[in-house]
């Protein structure tokens, strides 16, 4: 086991009250696999990426529960060596490059501060190093590139100079944010391929996040259905397309566009509840066509039904013996 959640909670200190953004959540991260968090904005995903690698305020937040990477708690170690473990171990690739990338400095000296800050390399190995990367990524005439800044590439090539960076400590775990919202269908199928090629050869865990339910088909292995910071369902990839069981998963796939289909798109009425109206039942009831009583009173528990996890009181023995 690379990763392991147990019971994470990330609570933010707000003028409105305590904000519940992620409200205990349990999953697991295996070296080499890629597991998707889906959800809409708004339902936690990010600051569950946040949490992992430290970097939300002190100040205003309050995490608890257990994030167990390579056999340490890392919300229990100190700050350096939670620094060296987010530069060496897990890297992270965020949505937006423009707003990653420092607009004041060529991409081939931010690729190679990575080498000279991480592995203490001299200039003239870690330009090297940086260009070997830069075709790894599959940027052609990664010589002249290295020399370019960031608003002289196309968004696909500084999406795949973020992962360059990303990758160029071999970290054990990659989170991957959203990473290809902002390209284009085309450029977007050569990232994820790309990814999914670097992750094989690294034996990289990779942490998915996303709205899109079609990425989630073709990049991951297993995925965790999030909604209003908790995960409401978790299943390999093919079993869930095949066989949703939450109300929510359900009305995902139901609003995702389908080639050939001439049905109108289907949607969840509703909008995502604000974190500090969360209330001690089930987040989506007021979403639900299917609520009843006792989801307005209990959170569901998780059931198993061999490998595939749903939180949902349509499942339950509970539900009988109201």
């Amino acid at each position: 086991m690379l990763l392991e959640f147990k019971n994470v909670k990330t609570y933010f200190k707000t003028e409105a009250g305590i904000a519940k953004s992620v409200d205990g959540i349990s999953f697991s991260i295996d070296k080499g696999q890629t597991v998707a968090i889906v959800g809409e904005s708004g339902s936690g995903k990010s600051v569950t990426a946040l949490s992992l690698i430290g970097l939300l305020s002190e100040k205003d937040t309050i995490i608890s529960g257990e994030i167990i990477f390579d056999g340490e708690d890392l919300l229990k170690i100190p700050k350096e060596e939670m620094r060296k473990k987010r530069g060496n171990d897990i890297s992270m690739i965020f949505q937006e490059p423009m707003t990653s990338l420092n607009p004041a400095l060529k991409v081939g000296y931010q690729i190679s501060e990575v080498f000279r800050n991480h592995f203490n390399m001299d200039k003239k190995t870690a330009k090297e190093k940086s260009i070997e990367m830069i075709k790894k990524v599959e940027i052609p005439d990664a010589e002249n590139i290295y020399n370019n800044y960031p608003h002289e590439l196309s968004g696909g090539m500084r999406q795949r100079i973020m992962i360059a960076m990303a990758l160029s400590s071999n970290p054990k775990l990659l989170i991957a944010d959203e990473p290809t919202t902002a390209l284009d269908v085309t450029i977007q199928a050569g990232v994820l391929r790309l990814m999914e090629d670097l992750k094989k050869e690294y034996n990289t865990g990779l942490m998915f996040i996303t709205h899109d339910l079609s990425v989630v088909a073709e990049i991951a292995d297993y995925v965790n259905v999030m909604y209003a910071g908790k995960i409401v369902e978790k299943a390999d990839v093919k079993e869930l397309f095949k066989n949703p069981l939450h109300p929510y998963t359900k009305g995902l796939l139901k609003s995702r566009p389908i080639i050939g289909s001439k049905e109108r798109l289907s949607e969840i009425e509703g909008q995502v509840p604000s974190p500090v109206d969360f209330k001690d039942n089930c987040h989506f009831c007021d979403r639900c066509k299917y609520a009843m009583d006792i989801c307005r009173k209990k959170i569901p528990e998780e059931i198993d039904f061999n490998g595939h996890k749903v939180s949902c009181f349509l499942y339950s023995k509970e539900r009988e013996n109201e």
